[in-house]
């Protein structure tokens, strides 16, 4: 004979909460996928002794890594793009950077970086990074100094 099933117990809001989770968890998310890229373009000579106010936050680490007196900030830009797209950063100088996510791991970030200068390449390399990091290229010469790239992803 037959047991009968024991009556169905109502589902708690704890259980329905979990569940919510649990199912959110499993479908991946756009945003997951995205990653805001932001390219901060530097001019550094030794032509005076200031530093931009808009460089306060990182003023240690660009004089603890490069040998100049001045700083200013020329331009910053900011896309958000998805694993394998390519993003073009037009650069001081008539030069230009791409960028394009690269799938990673957890919290990690991993960058491929193209630098030009008209149809020559400057530099080509992959980057990675802890999202929120920030990488500080040095890069090509401009004006009477250089341009120092400040790459960050989130």
């Amino acid at each position: 004979m037959a047991r009968p099933n024991p009556p169905a117990r109502p589902v708690g809001p704890e259980f329905a909460f979990l569940l919510l989770l649990l199912l959110l968890a499993a479908v991946p998310s756009e945003a997951a996928n995205a990653v805001s890229v932001d390219v901060g373009a530097v001019y550094a000579s030794n032509e005076g002794t200031s530093i931009d106010p808009a460089l306060g936050t990182i003023r240690g680490k660009l004089q603890s890594m490069f040998n100049y007196t001045s700083y200013r900030m020329l331009d910053r830009k900011r896309r958000s793009l998805a694993v394998g797209e390519t993003g073009e950063f037009e650069l001081p100088g008539r030069r230009s950077m791409r960028a394009t996510p690269l799938p990673a791991q957890g919290n990690k970030v991993r960058l491929s970086i193209q630098i030009s200068e008209g149809q020559r390449k400057l530099l080509t390399t992959t980057i990675g990074l802890s999202r929120g990091g920030m990488v500080l290229v040095g890069g090509p010469t401009h004006q009477s100094g250089v341009l120092i790239l400040i790459i960050s992803a989130e």
